[in-house]
């Protein structure tokens, strides 16, 4: 297993011939510590994506539970790119099961995700960052339960994303108007680490779902 880890690194005090290690508080900002922690976390994802080839057939088989935990609601999804882990099979045991599926239609900068019904097999249009998309012909949904891809998360569910802010505002947003959403992100086994630098516009996830199964906050 990966393990990542950022730290501030104490200063060094050379006293009479010998090295002492001395405590400094130091005031990082948490968008370099992020920027950081996401280029390391993108290497790590990339070799995980290469050693867990049946990753995203493992996280299927957590479909049942996922029902039996966050009811039958509405399952927002994503279309992976790069070394991101699939829940398309996932999507397809939750439609098999008979229960809504949808996908996000990105927006210009500064929005919140669109939310559109979507089923596997159902036509697909090109999107922003080399994404595919739903038709924006789908119909609109708020979603239930959101399952949000992530380039590492912490013992708390703290999500790192890539720096959009996308599924803070759409979470919020939702929120706002009164609508309950659950949040889980999508990782493999690996892309945890100590601590996620958070902002205040950042949202703790409900739970992660690995192929090792669904880890809750403490």
């Amino acid at each position: 297993m990966f393990t990542l880890t950022v730290s501030v690194v104490a200063a060094t005090t050379v006293i009479a011939g010998s090295c002492e290690m001395t405590s400094q508080n130091v005031s990082v900002d948490p968008a370099d510590e992020k920027q950081a922690l996401r280029r390391a976390a993108t290497k790590t994802r990339k070799i995980l994506f290469e050693q867990q080839t049946h990753a995203d057939m493992a996280i299927a088989d957590y479909a049942d539970r996922l029902l039996g935990q966050f009811g039958r609601g509405i399952y927002a999804a994503y279309l992976p790119i790069r070394s991101e882990l699939s829940p398309l099979p996932l999507v397809a045991r939750l439609a098999d099961s008979s229960v809504q599926t949808a996908m996000p239609i990105t927006p210009a900068p500064g929005n919140p995700l669109d939310f559109r019904l979507w089923a596997p097999g159902d036509k697909l249009d090109d999107g922003p960052y080399d994404t595919k998309q739903p038709s924006t012909t789908a119909p609109v949904c708020a979603p239930d339960v959101i399952l949000a891809p992530m380039l590492a998360f912490d013992s708390a569910c703290w999500r790192l994303g890539y720096g959009g802010g996308f599924y803070d505002r759409s979470i919020g947003g939702l929120r706002q108007t009164g609508h309950k959403v659950v949040t889980i992100g999508v990782a493999f086994s690996g892309q945890q680490v100590e601590q996620i630098p958070t902002g205040p516009y950042d949202m703790a996830l409900d739970a992660v779902l690995t192929p090792d199964g669904l880890i809750m906050p403490v």
